[in-house]
């Protein structure tokens, strides 16, 4: 009888180490992202994206069904968060609250190729990756193209399959898992390419989920937050 007391006493304080060290945020998870601010977003097999703000432990949800599936998220500006669907061709803005204040008929707008990719500029307009045409596009605060790469593959002399689309400080990522990542200028001149194998390329693909105080990971489609340093 002592012998079972003492496992669940070292069991109870074993879970409770676990739980000053990892915080279950979600299950169901199907991917994520986390903010400059500390913020994780992540996009649940409901496709609802939500948002866990651990200093309050606040979860906050936004959700619309009418455009289909969320392709990706861009949460470089916490202010202006950008989801896309790209089965409808669509991008809507929220703010830090997950409101809607914003969207962007990209189809409407735009009939040449077919945009795979997105992301958040830093003049509030839009970084658009044409898929059939090979070409990033950049389009202002009122949606209006501000200019084009054309075609990369005449630039890289590379096939790519680019995943991500990220613009961080001044430089913009186009970014292939099986390649690397291709550098740009914010005006669309490339500059240099990142082998995948590479730390840069971990902290460009992954830049706010492991910082110093904190890491964010998915474990069997469920999310945790670590409060203990990553070394």
């Amino acid at each position: 009888m002592k012998n079972i007391i003492l496992f669940l006493f070292a069991l109870v304080l074993g879970n409770a180490a676990l739980a000053q060290d990892e915080i279950k945020i979600a299950e169901d998870v199907l991917s994520y992202k986390a903010d400059r601010l500390g913020n994780v977003y992540y996009v649940d097999f409901k496709n609802g994206l939500n948002k866990y703000e651990p200093t309050i432990k606040r979860y906050t949800r936004y959700a619309d069904m009418r455009n289909g599936k969320i392709s990706s998220i861009d949460v470089t500006n916490p202010l202006r968060i950008v989801v896309f669907y790209e089965g409808q061709s669509i991008a809507k803005f929220l703010d830090i609250n997950l409101t809607e204040i914003n969207s962007f008929d990209i189809r409407s707008n735009y009939s040449e190729g077919w945009i795979s990719l997105t992301a958040s500029s830093n003049n509030n307009g839009l970084w658009m990756y044409d898929n059939v045409n090979r070409k990033i596009i950049k389009l202002g605060e009122q949606f209006n193209t501000q200019f084009s790469t054309g075609d990369l593959y005449l630039v890289l002399s590379k096939k790519i399959n680019p995943s991500m689309l990220v613009e961080n400080a001044d430089e913009l990522f186009l970014c292939d898992t099986s390649i690397g990542v291709f550098v740009f200028d914010l005006f669309g001149g490339y500059k240099r390419m990142l082998p995948s194998t590479t730390e840069e390329y971990i902290k460009i693909v992954q830049p706010y989920d492991r910082a110093k105080n904190y890491s964010v990971f998915l474990r069997n489609r469920t999310l945790y937050y670590k409060l203990s340093p990553n070394k």
